[in-house]
Formats: structure tokens, C-alpha cells, sequence
């Protein structure tokens, strides 16, 4: 039983919120954490940093929707959440700013006010016109966030529609933090709060790689990023890190800036195959057992770079054409990586030769792990690393590197390269394809052996890690 008095867990989903398309990395970690927490955490609440308030407020409708990637919030008339007046449009003064977006974003305005009407009618035909108005109205972008897959519509709420009134927080109360804070909040204003009602904040910290590697990120994404992750480390009362190598990271980072070293405490991430046995489609250029797979979003620090140049080697000595083997790049674009991509669409070399899917959901990520012949995951640091739990899952090798938790989450099933030795890469990527039996004996060690918690352990284990932390509380149902 929870003690009497107990105050509310408020798990802040934000991130979740914003998010559209197949969750990846963060989004997935705070979807998974969250929705567990739904029926097995006492006196749960998911809250929403608003931006235009500089605070938190509650739902005004149920938060599995957005958990379940099956609504979105929509920040048209939001300002910028960790940088107040960082947009253009916060800038304008608040009486003229509908006016300024009527003239500036017209379709995207005629997109939300029409949808406004949508969601609250009850009618079904005036549903129906309403919809096919908008869908006459909506850019390729605009569709990818108003509609599924299958076609139906995915809410797209304003902002003012879905929040209800600001969280009156006291000082009985936990604040739970795991996703993109420093992008979707205002951790001064979260500081101020927390020093004025005294409520408990538990920190989700997954890296420090924008930090350690500011070279990988926009100069101003770095900035944001440090602002945010000196002063939450500062007035966290617990830091809960996914592998030994972040908690380490984390306790350096205190050390040199003379920030007070929070508890601490390690909780894995989870995974869960896919139990469908109905796999998507693989995409046509693909083969069964030829092709490498590497599954992450294309971003610098990943190695989508290094993999092109030793594919392009091997592509010259006519390796995987002899085999009729292919790489696959399967994740969204992110930031810094607009020339690769342009090389990868336009060098004749690799045509064909590397496949680039974009927006993969879960259906056929599984069919292209359960297909790979291998994977690979070059990235130069990581926090975690759930590509490679992924793989192992599906008894897959792979060939990763050495940095940051990865060497830590391979637990020695499989080789771990400098990620910055081309070489080493090339040489080993060559005997794999050439060689099956050289990776046969890490597939039979990996089927036989690996064992990494589910997402219902790994929640299991982070909310009792935050109970411990409240002098035992109990916080399960």
C-alpha cells in the first residue's frame, strides 16, 4: 500500500507528445517507460511542459493516444520551449501574432482551425467533409503528421484543445523526466518550481554525447543542450543512467564543473521481438541473407560516412555484386548529414548497391532483422546502444564498435572496431560477406546465450529504482 499523503508520480511525456512517425531512440524509451506505467504505477499523471505558460499543465484528454503514436500535439502558436523568443514568431507582439501566421503559414492555420472543428464535431458527415477539405489542403509533410499509413486520420490536436489547467505541484510530489528535455522544456523555470514547492525530480539521463562530441551538432543544439543538462543534473534527486560507461560520463561531468554528484543509480533499457509472426514485405532490392543492416537515425556520429567509403571499395574489388549482397541504411535523416545523402543518391558506384528507408515502422524492422544477414552499428559513442540489443535479439552478429556503453551491452558476443579505423571495418565487413562461417560462431553463441530484459523488466526495475530512491515507497500497483 502507498503511505498515506503520498503524492503523485507526474511523468512528464512532452517528447512523446511532439513526436510523429515510427518511434525511434528517445521517443520509444519514453513511450515504453510511460505506458507501462499506466497500469502499474500508483497515482500516475502525464503532464505536458507548456511553453506558452513556462509551466506544466495536465491532459485534457487520454494520454494513450499520443503514447500509442496514434495522435500529436500541434506547437503552430507554441513558443520555443527551452528558448523563449528563439522562433520569429515569438517575437511578434501576442495581438498581432495570429495575423503574422495567417499571412506567413496559411495553409498550416486553415490546417488548425479546421481541425479544431473536426475534433470537437459529432457529426459524422460534417466529420467527413471536413476531413476531405483537409486532406485537399495538406503539403506531403502536413499528411505525414495528419494521416496514417493505412490512411485514417491521426488527431492533431492544438495545443489550447488538449491542455487542460497548470499542475499545482507540492512538495509530496515526483517529477519524472525521461525524454528530450532540453528541447522541450524550460529547466530554469522547471528549477525555479522545484525550489519554490519542493517536489521530488527524477532524471532519465541517457547520454552527454552532445557535450563530449559537440562536433556532431549544431552549434546552438550543443549550447541548449548543456544549459540544460548542467542545471538538471544539479537539482535532480535522482539521475537513474542506462549503462555504467553514462554513469560514469555523468559523475566526470559533475566532478570538473563542481556540481554536487546526485545519487545515481543504472537501470537497462528493455526490448521485446516482435511476436507477429506476419512480417511486412522486404523491399524488392532486397534478398533474404544478403544484406548487412545498420538501424539508427542517419546523423554524423552514427558512421553512416565510414560505411560508405569501405562499401565503395568493396563495391570496386566486386565483392558484394559477387554475392549479390547489399547495405542497408534503414532510419530517418537527421541534422548534418544533407551531403551524405546527396552522395548516396547520386554516386552511380553505390547505386543499387546501398538502400536508404526512411520512416521504417515496426512491422518491417522486424522483417529486415529477421531477414539481415548480419548487422553492423559503427557508431563512434553511445549511451546505450538499442540497434545492438535489437540484433542480438533476433540471434543476429554484428559487427559494432568500441565506443562509449557499446563494448558493454556486446557482453562479448561479438567484435567491437575502433570506429574510426576504415581499415579494420573494411577487412572484417569483407571476410563476413565472403565468409558466412566466420560469423556463424557469434550467431550460435548469441542464440544460445543472450538474454536482455523485456520492456515490462526493464520499467519493472526503473520505477522500483525511483521507489528505492523515495525511502521505499511503494509505488506499484
Amino acid at each position: 500500500m502507498q503511505s498515506p499523503g503520498a503524492g503523485r508520480i507526474l511523468f512528464d511525456i512532452s517528447t512523446s507528445m511532439r513526436a510523429v512517425g515510427p518511434p525511434t531512440g528517445i521517443v520509444r524509451v519514453e513511450r515504453k517507460l510511460a505506458s507501462w506505467a499506466y497500469a502499474n504505477v500508483k497515482n500516475i499523471e502525464y503532464v505536458f511542459f507548456d511553453p506558452n505558460r513556462q509551466a506544466y499543465s495536465a491532459l485534457a484528454c487520454d494520454a494513450r493516444q499520443f503514447l500509442a503514436g496514434d495522435a500529436a500535439i500541434d506547437d503552430l502558436e507554441m513558443t520555443n520551449s527551452a528558448r523563449p523568443g528563439g522562433r520569429r514568431t515569438d517575437r511578434i507582439p501576442a495581438r498581432l501574432r495570429g495575423s503574422f501566421l495567417w499571412i506567413t503559414q496559411t495553409r498550416r492555420m486553415a490546417l488548425n482551425r479546421l481541425e479544431r472543428i473536426r475534433l470537437r464535431s459529432k457529426g459524422t458527415k460534417l466529420t467527413a467533409l471536413i476531413d476531405r477539405v483537409q486532406r485537399g489542403l495538406m503539403s506531403p509533410k502536413h499528411r505525414r503528421i495528419m494521416v496514417r499509413r493505412n490512411g485514417a486520420r491521426r488527431p492533431f490536436f492544438p495545443h489550447d484543445v488538449v491542455l487542460g489547467p497548470p499542475i499545482a505541484f507540492s512538495r509530496r510530489d515526483t517529477l519524472i523526466c525521461v525524454g528530450c528535455g532540453w528541447a522541450h522544456t524550460n529547466i530554469a523555470a522547471i528549477r525555479d518550481l522545484k525550489s519554490s514547492t519542493g517536489f521530488r525530480m527524477m532524471l532519465l539521463c541517457h547520454d552527454l554525447i552532445p557535450v563530449q562530441f559537440p562536433q556532431f551538432y549544431r552549434q546552438r543544439d550543443v549550447q541548449t543542450f548543456t544549459e540544460y543538462l548542467s542545471q538538471a543534473l544539479a537539482i535532480a534527486d535522482l539521475v537513474v543512467v542506462t549503462s555504467r560507461s553514462v554513469e560514469a560520463d555523468c559523475r566526470n561531468y559533475c566532478a570538473e564543473r563542481g556540481i554536487i554528484i546526485p545519487k545515481m543509480t543504472i537501470a537497462p533499457l528493455g526490448y521485446d521481438v516482435a511476436e507477429s509472426d506476419i512480417d511486412a514485405q522486404l523491399p524488392e532490392a532486397l534478398r533474404t541473407g544478403h544484406f548487412a543492416l545498420l538501424v539508427s537515425t542517419i546523423e554524423p556520429r552514427k558512421g553512416h560516412g565510414l560505411l560508405y567509403k569501405v562499401w565503395r571499395r568493396l563495391l570496386a574489388e566486386g565483392i558484394p555484386q559477387a554475392f549479390d549482397f547489399k547495405l542497408v541504411f534503414a532510419g530517418r535523416a537527421g541534422w548534418m548529414v544533407d551531403q551524405l545523402l546527396d552522395q548516396l543518391r547520386k554516386d552511380p558506384q553505390v547505386a543499387g548497391q546501398i538502400v536508404v528507408l526512411h520512416d521504417v515502422d515496426d512491422s518491417l524492422l522486424a522483417a529486415l532483422y529477421r531477414n539481415a544477414a548480419f548487422c553492423v552499428y559503427p557508431s563512434v559513442y553511445e549511451g546505450y546502444g538499442l540497434p545492438l540489443v535489437e540484433a542480438f535479439s533476433y540471434g543476429k552478429a554484428v559487427l559494432t564498435s568500441n565506443g562509449g556503453a557499446l563494448p558493454e551491452l556486446a557482453q562479448g558476443f561479438s567484435p567491437c572496431l575502433d570506429p574510426l579505423d576504415e581499415q579494420a571495418w573494411y577487412e572484417v565487413l569483407k571476410q563476413w560477406i565472403e565468409m558466412p562461417e566466420a560469423r556463424a560462431a557469434h550467431e550460435q553463441e548469441i542464440r544460445s546465450k543472450y538474454h536482455h530484459p523485456t520492456w515490462s523488466e526493464a520499467a519493472e526495475s526503473f520505477f522500483r529504482a525511483i521507489a528505492q530512491s523515495a525511502s521505499g515507497a511503494d509505488l506499484l500497483q
